[in-house]
C-alpha cells in the first residue's frame, strides 16, 4: 500500500516537472519572440534616425550637437555592444550586457563566469537559465560556442563605430 502511494506520488511529481519545463520552454519563446520584435523596432529607429539626419544635414537648418557618452550602467537609448558587421542588425536590448561582457572578454567565458561577472547569482538555476538563453543566442548568431559550454562573441559581430 505505502509503495504503491509513494508510486503514485512519484509520477505526479513527475507529471509536474514536465509542465514546468514546458511552461519554461513556451515562456522561453515567448520572450525570444519578443526581444527579436525589440530588435526590429530599434534597427528601424536606428535606420529612420540616420535618414532624418542625412535629411537634416542636407537642408542645413539644424546645428550638430555633439552626442553624450550614455551611462555604462543604463544601456537603454543607447548604441548596442555589438552589431552584425554584415548588416548593421542589433541584438535584442536584453542580451546586451551578455554581448557586452562577451566582447569585451580575451577568451571564451562559460556561463557560470558570465554570471559571476554580472553580479548575478551564480547558483544552478541561474547558470542554468542563462546557458539555455547563450544556446539560443548562438542559434541567432550573436556569441559562438567554439567548444561545449565556452561562449565568446560569434565571426562577424563586433563592437559598432561610435559617433
Amino acid at each position: 500500500m505505502e509503495q504503491d502511494l509513494l508510486a503514485l506520488l512519484k509520477q505526479h511529481e513527475e507529471a509536474a516537472r514536465q509542465r514546468v519545463e514546458e511552461l519554461r520552454s513556451e515562456l522561453n519563446e515567448q520572450i525570444a519572440a519578443a526581444e527579436e520584435s525589440l530588435s526590429d523596432l530599434m534597427v528601424t529607429q536606428v535606420a529612420l534616425a540616420r535618414v532624418l539626419a542625412e535629411r537634416d544635414a542636407d537642408e542645413g537648418e539644424f546645428e550638430r550637437v555633439p552626442a553624450q557618452d550614455a551611462d555604462s550602467d543604463d544601456l537603454s537609448g543607447s548604441l548596442p555592444p555589438v552589431v552584425r558587421i554584415t548588416t548593421g542588425e542589433m541584438p535584442a536590448e536584453g542580451d546586451w550586457p551578455v554581448l557586452a561582457l562577451l566582447a569585451s572578454a580575451d577568451t571564451p567565458l562559460r556561463a557560470k563566469e558570465i554570471c559571476e561577472r554580472l553580479e548575478e547569482a551564480a547558483d544552478h538555476r541561474h547558470v542554468e537559465t542563462l546557458r539555455m538563453r547563450l544556446k539560443r543566442m548562438v542559434r541567432r548568431g550573436w556569441p559562438a560556442e567554439p567548444s561545449r559550454g565556452l561562449f565568446t562573441l560569434a565571426d562577424g559581430v563586433r563592437a559598432p563605430d561610435r559617433p
